[in-house]
């Protein structure tokens, strides 16, 4: 039997300024994303700042929770990314991450993907075609999203005021209601990568999802 649990930002390894802000199967039953902020500690986001772009982790693992943990260990102890404790600071983090993300929507079988962005990936406002996913940045700006009113009474094809669209700020934790958790009463969030094409800007961006099943 699962018990419910909620994640709290003030218990968070990692950060610097804690709040006591909740993130809890509740907040993704009433609404399309539920937001958990945290400001990652100074000593990881310098180290990750001052990293070049070809020593950042990529990663694209499937599995339960020992399996990721094990082949995030295998890839970043290969890999050249930074030093010993930081290595050891991201497998924790990726394995915290998934812990919170199975406990809060009952997924068995995990999908992560963690990437490198130098352009205006997914730059549309889009709904993922997933039950949930769970997204935070570890370099760079975060994910944008809409509240659901920012197209209500909105012509088709005219412009989103600037003043709708909401960011999510480095580290800070997402899980957004996908296309496949959606219904009429309950919509998918809409959201989009932040334009940084040509501005000299990489970010490290994490995505956790439930591996589909097959039938």
């Amino acid at each position: 039997m699962r018990h419910e649990r909620d994640f709290r930002s003030d218990r968070l390894e990692g950060t610097a300024t804690p709040n006591k802000e909740r993130l809890t199967r509740q907040t993704l039953r009433t609404g399309p994303i539920g937001i958990l902020p945290r400001t990652l500690d100074p000593a990881v986001a310098a180290e990750l700042d001052a990293l070049p772009v070809h020593h950042l982790p990529q990663l694209r693992l499937e599995g339960d929770l020992k399996t990721l943990r094990r082949e995030a260990q295998l890839h970043l102890a290969e890999s050249k990314f930074g030093p010993d404790w930081l290595a050891e600071w991201l497998v924790n983090d990726l394995s915290f991450l998934g812990l919170m993300f199975e406990q809060l929507t009952g997924a068995q079988r995990l999908c992560l993907r963690l990437d490198i962005i130098e352009d205006d990936a997914c730059r549309k406002f889009h709904v993922d075609n997933v039950l949930h996913r769970l997204v935070t940045t570890y370099r760079g700006p975060g994910t944008q999203w809409l509240p659901p009113h920012a197209l209500a009474n909105l012509p088709h094809d005219s412009p989103i005021s600037i003043d709708h669209i909401r960011q999510l700020e480095r580290g800070w934790i997402a899980i957004m209601r996908g296309s496949r958790g959606a219904t009429a009463d309950h919509p998918g969030l809409l959201h989009r990568s932040p334009p940084i094409e040509r501005q000299g800007i990489a970010r490290l961006f994490l995505a956790i999802n439930e591996t589909p099943r097959h039938s």
